[in-house]
């Protein structure tokens, strides 16, 4: 008996891995959020005999920095996903043999969005990495000229913000991947008469774009939680210790058999998704 051979893909692009998406969210859940919570920690500790103001003022408004550069890493996956849907738009009107010009424009504007997108959220990286070190660096200035012992702090602060800058390095380079598979998927040709797809190659691309708009659907994550956690109470002077782990509900899921999307929640972002892209057109 003979073992079926795998469908080669003569015209149709197949999606990017859905990797880079779930990766950096949960590299900011596992190494940016905790770190920051570190850095936290040992300032309310180094504050505790004697409080300052000025430096309770810096961290509080560099954690509200860093949570609103989720933003950015939320785009990834909102972005992925804008690209499944128009992509599928396409598929299904050259299956139909109507006029596909149209979807087809709106999917090389979707994926040039998120290439877009993912050099932006890099940038930010980084300078998210570098707010956060200049910010200890005040903070550390500010408490030592009051005659404190931070040696506890210095020795923290240091050790996280080295966590920090592996994590912003390792999410950069997933995100420069991101990229790369992006730009091969804009290689995607609209005029199917030289390479003629089959029935076959038609339902195998239709299922796998289908799944990659499920794992990159914008509901399978809790970016809105992350920034939360990242932002810190709101002056109780009390550590933030919320983590991410492997059955924890910030973990992203998603059930192809039982998604249900509300029609206003579909609605919206493509609304969004097309102010954007008329934008960068």
């Amino acid at each position: 008996m003979t073992s079926s051979q795998p469908l080669v893909c003569i015209f149709f692009k197949l999606p990017p891995s859905h990797r880079p998406c779930s990766r950096i969210y949960e590299i900011a859940w596992n190494v940016l959020l905790p770190q920051l919570n570190r850095i936290d920690e040992a300032f309310i500790a180094v504050q505790a005999t004697r409080p300052s103001s000025e430096a309770k003022k810096i961290w509080a408004e560099a954690r509200r920095t860093a949570s609103e550069k989720m933003f950015n890493l939320q785009d990834i996956p909102f972005s992925s996903n804008n690209t499944a849907y128009y992509f599928l738009q396409f598929l299904d009107a050259l299956h139909s043999g109507s006029d596909n010009s149209e979807p087809y424009q709106s999917f090389l504007s979707a994926a040039g969005d998120a290439i877009v997108r993912a050099g932006t959220a890099q940038k930010v990286m980084v300078e998210f990495r570098e707010e956060i070190r200049i910010v200890v660096g005040r903070i550390t200035n500010i408490l030592s000229n009051d005659g404190r012992d931070v040696s506890s702090f210095v020795t923290e602060s240091s050790q996280s913000l080295l966590e920090l800058a592996t994590g912003v390095e390792e999410c950069n380079a997933i995100l420069e991947e991101h990229r790369e598979e992006f730009k091969m998927v804009q290689r995607q040709s609209s005029d199917e008469k030289s390479n003629p797809p089959s029935e076959e190659e038609i339902r195998v691309v239709q299922e796998k774009w289908r799944a990659f708009e499920g794992i990159t659907d914008p509901d399978a994550y809790r970016w809105q939680a992350l920034r939360r956690e990242m932002r810190g109470p709101e002056d109780s002077g009390e550590p933030v210790t919320t983590s991410y782990n492997s059955t924890s509900p910030t973990m992203p899921t998603y059930n192809p058999k039982n998604r249900r999307i509300p029609l206003w929640k579909k609605f919206f972002y493509r609304t969004i998704s097309y102010i954007l892209l008329e934008k960068l057109c």
